[in-house]
């Protein structure tokens, strides 16, 4: 007892609320674990060849997936869909047979109905198969985009993944 007879405390309301705030704060960077948060994923698409027409509706805005087709290869790029979604620098190119777009650098330049590429420039076709091989090792293959008259193939339920 003979300390205590020494020390003279006096602990105030604000000693107080500054202990607790120091208190919850260690709490809050220490003890307290956040919950992870779950983020949405969106489900792979079943492989099939599609139609031009069945092809634009996986552009963002009708459908979650977000998918366009490189000389006849369809890619599913909804897992960017910052870049490839609506209102994405390469929005447009959602839903559509990408091949010209890519080949001539310009998002914009798709068309809405079948594209023959054949007048593209050699150089044109070169770059856009770069981008299909860079594309190809980074999102599912879909299937083909069929000309008109083609019949799909059969792909048993099988579903879309990356293939080299």
């Amino acid at each position: 007892m003979a300390f205590l007879d020494y020390v003279n405390v006096d602990i105030g309301f604000w000693d107080v609320l500054l202990t607790i705030i120091l208190l919850y704060l260690i709490y809050i960077m220490f003890i307290k674990k956040d919950n992870p948060k779950v983020e949405y994923v969106i489900p792979p698409l079943k492989k099939q060849d599609l139609t031009l027409e069945e092809l634009k509706k996986y552009n963002g805005k009708d459908d979650e997936h977000i998918c366009f087709a490189i000389f006849g290869k369809i890619l599913d790029v909804s897992r960017a869909p910052n870049f490839y979604g609506p209102g994405g620098p390469y929005g447009s190119l959602g839903g559509h047979d990408a091949t010209r777009a890519l080949g001539t650098m310009d998002p914009q330049n798709v068309k809405d109905t079948y594209d023959d590429i054949s007048d593209l420039t050699e150089m044109e076709k070169e770059t856009a198969k770069d981008w299909l091989d860079k594309l190809s090792m980074k999102y599912p293959t879909v299937g083909r985009l069929l000309a008109n008259g083609e019949e799909p193939k059969d792909y048993g339920g099988e579903v879309s993944k990356i293939e080299f």
